[in-house]
This record gives structure tokens, sequence and C-alpha cells, in this order.
């Protein structure tokens, strides 16, 4: 029997001082039975050449996309449209996995086969990968309620293709919030389970997200959100509001230029 094939799709802009060790990350995998699709959407840092010379390496690596920029939904959605495992999951070219990541996950869900998708712990490392600490998001525990206030499902996510398809995939249209928008139809239309094990490598880099783009990505949350509610019937009888957390900076004051005594 052939083993099932996992396809694990790598949007790729700009990203070539961590690409190459997102892509070894992948060729260090316990499980070989991967496609890697690497798309890169219009890079101008040389990420297309270190993608295609990890294609010419090796054929497990897939070259996609038409060097044109399309925003990072609409390059994830038709990714994965070409994805050909039994399984899909996301790594961010600028993220690692660990490399026992596909093993662990693809027993745990065939262990369980009612799942449709599956999550696990990750870890925080700096520009330098250096580890920051573990997570915090997946400290809150699943359920379909929940996951309406606080995305727990962050990574690393491993799901069956036929519940990506039935739940109807990335919506290439929403800007900031497309993987939690997709969480969040999963969690409507099929069973989800947690791995409490560390499998992923989130980078924090500094200066990546502006004010501005974290204001998008807080309208974009509270609109999935809103439409979650929609699709579940509950938009009558609750309501949805946005919570500020507020906190404290403190910083030395400018100091004033001495004025000269006249």
């Amino acid at each position: 029997m052939t083993p099932p094939l996992i396809s694990i799709a790598v949007p790729i802009y700009n990203t070539a001082h961590y690409l190459p060790a997102a892509l070894d990350s992948l060729l260090a995998q316990d499980y070989p039975h991967w496609e890697a699709l690497l798309w890169d959407d219009g890079s101008a840092d040389g990420s297309a050449q270190l993608a295609a010379a990890y294609a010419a390496r090796d054929s497990r690596f897939r070259l996609l996309g038409d060097g044109r920029n399309h925003g990072n939904p609409a390059a994830l959605a038709q990714t994965l449209a070409q994805a050909r495992g039994a399984f899909v999951g996301v790594l961010d070219s600028d993220d690692l996995l660990e490399p026992m990541a596909l093993a662990a996950m693809l027993a745990f869900m065939q262990a369980q086969p009612q799942l449709g998708m599956a999550y696990s712990q990750y870890v925080e490392i700096d520009e330098a990968g250096a580890l920051l600490g573990p997570g915090r998001r997946f400290a809150t525990p699943y359920s379909a309620h929940k996951l309406l206030v606080e995305f727990m499902t962050y990574h690393f996510r491993l799901i069956r293709s036929e519940a990506y398809r039935a739940a109807g995939g990335v919506d290439a249209s929403i800007d900031e919030s497309a993987d939690y928008d997709l969480c969040l139809r999963l969690s409507e239309t099929c069973a989800i389970g947690y791995l409490p094990q560390p499998l992923y490598r989130y980078r924090i880099r500094q200066g990546s997200v502006s004010v501005s783009q974290r204001l998008r990505q807080v309208r974009s949350s509270f609109a999935a959100v809103e439409r979650a509610l929609q699709r579940r019937g509950m938009a009558g009888s609750h309501s949805l509001s946005l919570g500020i957390r507020a906190r404290h900076v403190l910083k030395p004051k400018p100091q004033s230029p001495l004025v000269p005594s006249a």
C-alpha cells in the first residue's frame, strides 16, 4: 500500500534570508512521503531562484506561481488547489518544522480517523533562530465555541484533504485572517484534535507587522467571526464587540537641550 502523501504549501514572498532553513526543515523530516508546493509570489530578493535550486535538488519540491504578486491568501488558495496529498498543511517560508512534525501529526490523525484537522504546540524563535520560548495560543483548550474569540488552532496544522475541500478551502478574498477563517469553517464541518507536542518554530521578526497591518488583522478577524456567527445561526442571540487590551508603556522622556545662560 502506498503511504499517504502529505502536501505542504510554502507561500514565499521576499524571504530569501530565511527560506533555506524552512526548506531544509522539510528535508530533515522523519516522514519522507511529502511534497512541498513552492509558490513564489513575485519576490524581488532572489527567493524564486532559491526555490528553483531546491526543486532541482529534490523532486518533492514543486515550483508553482506565475511570477506575479497575488497576495498571501490568493497564493495559498491556488497552491493548495494543486495539492495531491491525502493531507495538507502550511509552512510559512520564514518558519521551520521540527524533524518529527509530519510523522507525529500523521500518526496522531491516523489513530483518530474521525478528525478532519489536528494542530500542535509551537515555539517562538527570533530572527537569528534562537529560541524565545513556547507560544501561548495553544494554552486555551480547543472548542468550536472558544475558537470564536481565541485562535488557539495556530501551528502546526494538518488537515485531511477531503475535510479541507468540504469546508471550502482558503478564501482568497480575505486579506489578513484567511487561516483563522478557514479554521472557523473547519470547526463547523469536522472534528478537530490537539497534539500537545511542539512541532513548529514560529519566527518573530521585528517590524514585520506595522500598526496599520495590525489594525487590518483585527478588523479582518472580527469580520471572520461575524461570518461564523451568521453560519452558526448565532447572530440573533449573540452580539460581538471588540475588546481592547491596554498596557502601560514606560520610557524615558527626551532630554531638553541645555539653554546657555546670558
